[in-house]
């Protein structure tokens, strides 16, 4: 058998899990069995070649490719990688001999390697994900007579995504503490009429709002609670307080949604559905993206355009959910360590953090917005007050929403604690925490260089490194050296 008689199946799986998601339908392995045995069909079972590209797999899409000896070419997040890499494979495989080509994708991009293969006398099929998506360029080489083209539909059995609504009520207490909300005590008639407002519960009945507390919530008792007493001085009492119960497939519903807004927040224009398939979403189904953005519609934070795109409503979000927390955290921590105190006086807090600021931009020190993250981390139990010695003070209690921030900090210091004090080129710092990730299931520096970089920001503002002229200088600190020990 000679190389012409073969066949080779080349799929840019990021652009074709994309379309099948714009279309509202599921993404599932068994795409990847139906298009292996549509290209061996078509090639008489003479497929002796495959190769997938993309910067992450799904487990079960991982374990179909096995199954298929589909090779993974593993890019970076951009298309043009996936574009380049295939290309590459395809001239290889032209050069080589082999007969007849399958390319699934529906990107333009592909046009200058289907012309070359068809003039050089391939036979070449297209798979595409959505015919109403194709640009009219690429429309217009599909049609060249001898080239065949087919919609991924007709090949295997597009599904569809059930509609998932069960983010929307952990968005909407997560949404009422980001506003400065307490979601225990008494009701002042604000809580319950948001609540309503975004569908999250049915009416304004009290003890709607009481039903999703019990579902959704859990109880801290807090022993040394500062309450007011005579002549100014803050007594401690036991207090009970009302978190969101923080179970581990909430905390992936906060970050993906902390992701969606960072993400939506930096494209003014509005994102397609398959332009969201990013960090956490990379190797989601459309489950989580659907319920992401349920959650976010129906608290306002999103908007659906007439075009079918999605943006940000009203003052862009850029910092997400999550980084105001990691910051208040992370400033007060810090200082707590450097002073080898438990806690700081509460007066205080305010213009710590002020002195470098939370985010980015001109309002980084406002104080309107230090006054906003600080009391966001008190409702959410990032931050607690407590009465010490008369006086009220922060301190910063075990949360599973700044456990992550720790950790990475921790890692990070680790990683460098030979160098502390050290200028380190910041390519190197981010090479070494995209290495580190590249063994987790769940990063820890985040899914990209804009996390990693808010990682550095915060550990900047919070004085744990200076970050300048492109170098990194991880000061040692008590807060490192403890997590130093606990490695050991």
């Amino acid at each position: 058998m000679s190389p012409s008689d073969e066949g080779v199946l080349l799929i840019d799986w990021e652009n074709l899990a994309g379309a099948i998601l714009g279309r509202g339908k599921v993404v599932e392995r068994s795409y990847i069995d139906d298009l292996w045995a549509f290209a061996s069909r078509r090639c008489g079972d003479r497929l002796h070649h495959a190769h997938m590209a993309a910067a992450k797999f799904d487990g079960t899409i991982s374990a179909a490719m096995r199954e298929h000896m589909i090779e993974p070419e593993t890019v970076r997040s951009t298309k043009e990688q996936a574009d380049i890499v295939l290309t590459v494979l395809a001239m290889d495989y032209l050069h080589a001999g082999v007969g007849q080509f399958f390319l699934v994708t529906g990107d333009q991009d592909f046009i200058p390697l289907i012309s070359r293969l068809r003039r050089d006398g391939r036979k070449v099929t297209v798979v595409y994900g959505d015919p109403g998506k194709l640009s009219g360029e690429l429309r217009q080489i599909l049609t060249t007579p001898g080239l065949e083209s087919v919609d991924i539909a007709e090949v295997t059995v597009l599904r569809d995504r059930k509609t998932d609504t069960g983010c929307r009520s952990l968005l909407g207490l997560l949404e009422l503490q980001r506003r400065g909300h307490i979601l225990g005590g008494k009701e002042k008639g604000e809580r319950t009429a948001l609540l309503v407002q975004w569908a999250v519960i049915e009416n304004d009945d009290e003890s709607r709002y009481w039903s999703l507390i019990d579902a959704l919530a859990e109880k801290v008792l807090r022993i040394d609670a500062a309450f007011p007493g005579k002549g100014g001085e803050w007594l401690s009492r036991s207090a009970t307080r009302t978190y969101v119960k923080l179970t581990p497939e909430h905390l992936a519903d906060i970050d993906a949604a902390d992701h969606a807004i960072r993400r939506l927040s930096s494209r003014p224009r509005g994102l397609t559905m398959a332009s969201m398939r990013t960090g956490p979403f990379r190797t989601d189904n459309g489950t989580l993206l659907d319920r992401v953005i349920d959650g976010l519609l129906a608290v306002g934070l999103v908007r659906r355009e007439a075009d079918g795109t999605f943006s940000i409503v009203g003052q862009p979000l850029q910092l997400g959910y999550l980084e105001h927390l990691w910051r208040v955290y992370a400033g007060l921590t810090a200082e707590c360590y450097r002073r080898r105190t438990a806690s700081v006086p509460f007066g205080q807090l305010e213009p710590l953090l002020g002195r470098r600021g939370i985010g980015q931009g001109a309002d980084q020190r406002a104080a309107g917005r230090i006054k906003e993250a600080i009391a966001y981390a008190k409702a959410t139990g990032v931050i607690d007050v407590v009465a010490v010695d008369g006086r009220r003070h922060a301190m910063a209690p075990d949360s599973a929403l700044s456990r992550l921030f720790e950790q990475a900090y921790q890692a990070l210091y680790a990683a460098f604690s030979d160098r502390l004090g050290q200028a380190v080129a910041e390519e190197d710092v981010f090479a070494g925490m995209e290495a580190k990730d590249e063994a987790r299931a769940i990063p820890l520096f985040g899914y990209d260089l804009r996390d990693r970089q808010r990682l550095l920001r915060i550990l900047a503002q919070s004085q744990l490194v200076v970050w300048r002229d492109r170098h990194v200088t991880i000061a040692k600190s008590g807060w490192g050296d403890a997590g130093l020990a606990l490695r050991r």
